[in-house]
């Protein structure tokens, strides 16, 4: 299983006639890292860097005829966040709630419920200090902590990809405290 990954893909997009000219492929470069970087494609994962575009893989274009405009095929290379089932990593707790924990790494979003939790924690929540703390009070996981967590299932769309997880194996769980400085 790999989370990062490096590819190559496709971008079609639409040229106006005001661009035309010789910096006309520096334009169509500019405009590939603006429309792609940071965006979800479905499956495939989320973009996380256009690493090239170079002249040759710039597709002589279409005209089309009702608008003007140049349809063009843009080959790139990119770096693509792609989450898989069962992947253990390290996520950012965004909020705490009695339904249980929501974290994120990066673009992607994973809930992990108080029922993916280990027993010592599934009754901790604790409204006052809106944290979930452990039976014996040593382990408090709040906002800003960091949790290891394993994947349980991942959920594609065309513009997201969600998550859910759980921190109820053996060595998951709470890694830093927000108190705590680092790791």
């Amino acid at each position: 299983m790999v989370f990062f990954y490096k590819t190559d893909l496709i971008y079609e997009m639409l040229l106006s006639p005001q661009y035309f000219g010789p910096s006309m492929k520096t334009r169509i470069k500019d405009e590939v890292n603006k429309q792609v970087e940071g965006k979800c494609l479905g499956r495939e994962g989320y973009v996380i860097a256009v690493t090239s575009v170079k002249d040759e893989d710039v597709d002589t274009g279409v005209v089309e005829y009702d608008t003007g405009c140049v349809a063009v095929n843009v080959r790139y290379a990119a770096i693509l966040l792609r989450p898989f089932k069962n992947e253990v990593l390290d996520a950012i707790v965004d909020d705490v709630s009695e339904l249980g924990v929501f974290t994120s790494v990066g673009p992607l979003h994973i809930f992990v419920s108080r029922h993916a939790m280990p027993e010592d924690l599934q009754n901790g929540f604790d409204a006052d200090s809106d944290a979930w703390l452990s039976d014996d009070k040593e382990v408090e996981i709040k906002k800003a902590c960091v949790i290891r967590l394993r994947l349980l299932g991942v959920m594609c769309d065309t513009t997201q990809i969600t998550a859910v997880g759980t921190i109820k194996d053996d060595f998951l769980g709470l890694i830093s405290h927000p108190d705590n400085q680092g790791f």
